[in-house]
Formats: C-alpha cells, structure tokens, sequence
C-alpha cells in the first residue's frame, strides 16, 4: 500500500511541474500598459523593435539590442519586466554558414 501511495504523489508532482514552468501572463486586459509605452520603454533600453507582438497574455518584442545582437523578450504587460529574454549573437549565425 504504501508503494502506491508514493506512486501517485510521484505522479501528481509530475503532473504539476508543467503548469510552474508556464510562461503566460495573466494580467487584466484593463491593466495592460499600452503598445505606445511597450515601445517607449523598449527605445530606452536601447532595443531596435522588428516585431511587437501579444502571446499568451504577454507582450512579445522581437529586435536587435543595443549591441546588434537579435533578440525576442517576453514582458509582463502590467509593469514591462522582462520575464523572459533570448540573445542570438550575430557570429554564431555567421559560423553557421546563415545570413541575417
């Protein structure tokens, strides 16, 4: 009996560790900062937008940082933090024989 018992905690614990890694947002609509201020706050971090998109309640931003290097950032749409941030360099991409 008790083998079971810790089989099915084990699987409940699994069953749960997806939902802590999900990435939505999930700020009231009503509280969402506007695109205008995504963009302004995105212009003084130095960032080149390409792309400013919603996903799955967050905001999106594709672009190039103040370095040129490519990035997509994922923003809380309430106070703009970034929660989430991916780098591509320039080099990498050019070793792999790719263009920009």
């Amino acid at each position: 009996m008790k083998h079971h018992t810790s089989l099915a905690a084990l699987c409940l614990a699994l069953a749960a560790a997806p939902a802590l890694a999900d990435d939505d947002c999930d700020v009231p609509v009503q509280h969402w900062q506007p695109r205008d201020a995504v963009l302004q706050h995105a212009a003084r971090q130095g960032w080149q937008v390409q792309r400013l998109k919603i996903d799955d309640g967050c905001y999106e931003i594709r672009g190039l940082d103040a370095q040129g290097r490519a990035f997509k950032a994922r923003l809380d749409p309430e106070t703009l933090r970034v929660l989430k941030m991916k780098r591509r360099d320039r080099e990498r991409r050019r070793e792999r024989g790719q263009t920009e």
